[in-house]
């Protein structure tokens, strides 16, 4: 018969002590999201540091952890602030400040009833901030929006759904009043009119801005002056509705359909992004997901886009995958491959801007719906209009109908057509010569007559000081006497005579 010893009471301690601290990690893993911050107080400050490690550096998250706020490295030097989908790490929303900071000095954000972004002290050193705006606290919700909350208000007192950078997400309304979508690289728009939504280049800062993309509310009604305008907003049964404002919601005019609109996908998180290539796309996560999913996509083809190919690119459209080329005239022959010529970034209206011309047959512009046009009998006019029309980069011509499709904007990708009555004539500004390194450069008239004052002062100077030490060595060589000459006795009335400064010898 086998004996039971008693428990050594120190093991039994030591064996708790060690459940309780295996429970203690398991809670904090299992629950440390608890521990994260959610709410910032008037007063809050942040500081982003060079030498900080990682691309993002949160301080404020979702109460889900699946969103968070903080300091973003964008590119190779910018920094900004960023709402950034965790799993992903992507940016959902970017306050996008005028001029971005360089993330090799330090950068705060403050919170003194509004939010302020600034590079050293705030005077001077603004980089953004929420205007107009008086809070108590921030939050970031489940929904991916960023608030500032006043406790006397019911509504916040702004809204990062108000005030997006290039993407939407669910439930966020888009409204002719909101600010447009903005692609990364400043480069396309997408805006809301009072029936359609649609996509525009963005040249010298948005003040050329031509559509390449429109959709039209199929119910809305444009003859009607009376009716309120279209909104937008993106659906979690995968689409994008468009909506009366004013109306309950369930007033739709239209829908963009996804490709899992009928999928009845449910859980997904979506969002609608215009991206760098001037294509809006709509993706889904799941938590099951290991990237985003695309289905929609606004434009199909690569040859539509309006800069696939760059500045003064051709778009050959192909079975397996489209090719690029550049503009080059007829009577070349050539098919070189972009980059071709350097993307504008002034008019053609400046003095003295000169321009080689590019004429090729067989060439058409993918958006010639969304660009204006006149009717002429011939290619010859249509050329001569734009020639004679400073505005104008470039013409598409085509035979059959007539129609002269002239390109007010430094011309990019237009499309390969298989018909020699699609004739185009374009505008290529001639490179300005570089100055040889060699050569002195002209000095501004102002600096050219300093140095001529101070030439002949150093001249009149120099001729002095060479007269008076001639006349100095004369004296001295005259006769061989030297100085006894000069003290030779003079009879006393020639002395009296001498007249000096102080009349000293006078009588």
């Amino acid at each position: 018969m086998r004996r039971e010893g008693k428990r050594d009471p120190a093991i039994t301690i030591v064996a708790a002590a060690l459940l309780v601290a295996c429970a203690a990690l398991l809670v904090e893993e299992a629950y440390g999201e608890e521990e994260l911050v959610t709410e910032l107080a008037n007063g809050f400050t942040a500081t982003h540091s060079a030498d900080a490690p990682g691309r993002f550096e949160p301080f404020l998250y979702a109460p889900n952890g699946v969103f968070a706020l903080g300091f973003l490295r964008v590119g190779t030097s910018s920094l900004d602030l960023a709402v950034v989908h965790l799993p992903s790490s992507f940016p959902l929303w970017r306050s996008t400040p005028a001029r971005l900071a360089d993330w090799s000095s330090p950068a705060t954000l403050s919170f003194d009833g509004r939010l302020v972004l600034a590079t050293g002290p705030v005077e001077g050193n603004l980089l953004w901030s929420t205007l107009n705006v008086i809070g108590d606290t921030v939050a970031l919700l489940n929904s991916s929006e960023l608030v500032i909350r006043h406790y006397d208000l019911r509504s916040p007192s702004w809204r990062s759904f108000d005030n997006p950078s290039d993407t939407l997400v669910l439930d966020q309304n888009f409204t002719m009043s909101t600010p447009p979508l903005i692609s990364q690289n400043g480069r396309f728009a997408l805006r809301l009119g009072k029936t359609y939504m649609a996509l525009h280049m963005e040249f010298y800062g948005g003040l050329t801005r031509p559509m390449y993309w429109q959709h039209t509310a199929m119910m809305a009604q444009p003859e009607n002056a009376t009716e309120p305008p279209v909104y937008g907003r993106l659906d979690g049964q995968g689409f994008y509705g468009l909506y009366l404002q004013g109306s309950n919601g369930d007033d739709t005019v239209d829908k963009l359909a996804f490709d899992t609109f009928v999928q009845n996908l449910t859980g997904a998180f979506r969002r609608m992004t215009l991206e760098d290539d001037g294509n809006l796309r709509a993706y889904y996560w799941t938590d099951a997901s290991k990237a985003w999913t695309s289905d929609y996509q606004a434009i199909s083809g690569q040859c539509q886009l309006p800069t696939s190919c760059g500045a003064y690119g051709l778009c050959v459209p192909g079975e397996a995958a489209p090719r690029c080329q550049c503009l080059v005239n007829d009577t070349t022959g050539g098919t070189t491959t972009p980059p071709c010529a350097a993307v504008e970034t002034t008019d053609l209206c400046g003095a003295g801007q000169l321009f080689d011309v590019v004429r090729r047959s067989r060439v058409s512009l993918a958006y010639k719906e969304r660009v204006p046009f006149e009717t002429y009998r011939t290619a010859a006019e249509c050329e001569a209009s734009c020639a004679a029309n400073c505005t104008c980069w470039g013409a598409v011509y085509n035979g059959a109908s007539g129609y002269c499709y002239l390109i007010g904007f430094p011309v990019e990708t237009v499309v390969y057509e298989a018909d020699d009555q699609k004739v185009g004539y374009f505008k290529i500004r001639k490179a300005q010569p570089h100055r040889s390194a060699a050569r002195p450069r002209a000095m501004s008239p102002g600096v050219t007559a300093a140095t001529v004052i101070l030439s002949l002062v150093l001249a009149v100077a120099g001729a002095y000081v060479g007269y008076w030490l001639w006349d100095r060595r004369r004296r001295r060589l005259a006769g061989g006497v030297g100085m006894e000459q000069e003290l030779t006795s003079r009879p006393y009335r020639d002395l009296k005579s001498m007249d000096s400064s102080n009349n000293s010898f006078k009588a």
